[in-house]
């Protein structure tokens, strides 16, 4: 995993004006491109493929929106978490006033307190030639 050395330019931040490490990102890779992959390893079609990506897209996001936890195999568990203020007392919590956004969370599957995700993983500092 490639990275560049970045600096934390929030001044709300406690960090600001210190330096972090920032992953690098060099392609997306697109659902026709996912369907292609699974198509050359495997019998399945790649138009297939792309109908049950679509179909679980749209189980996903209905049940995310309604709060569920989705967990999938040999990928893990996705839920959804809200990022808000922190306030003094329960009464002074306002939704409209203090929550943020929301977050999607993946959990990667674990098999014997190993995640595949993270295994083999290995850093490297990526330099603009």
């Amino acid at each position: 995993m490639k990275y560049k050395i970045v600096r934390e330019n929030k001044p709300t931040l406690k960090n600001f004006g210190r330096y972090k490490a920032a992953a690098m990102h060099f392609q997306t890779i697109t659902p026709e491109m996912v369907a292609q992959e699974i198509q050359d390893n495997c019998l399945a079609k790649a138009s297939d493929v792309e109908l049950v990506l679509a179909e679980l897209s749209a189980v996903l996001l209905r049940h995310l929106k309604a709060g569920d936890r989705v967990r999938l195999k040999h990928i893990g568990m996705l839920k959804l978490e809200i990022e808000s203020e922190k306030v003094d007392a329960p009464e002074d919590f306002n939704g409209r006033k203090h929550i943020r956004g929301v977050r999607l969370h993946l959990l990667p599957e674990s098999r014997r307190g190993r995640q595949a995700v993270y295994e083999d993983l290995k850093f490297e500092r990526w330099r603009e030639k």
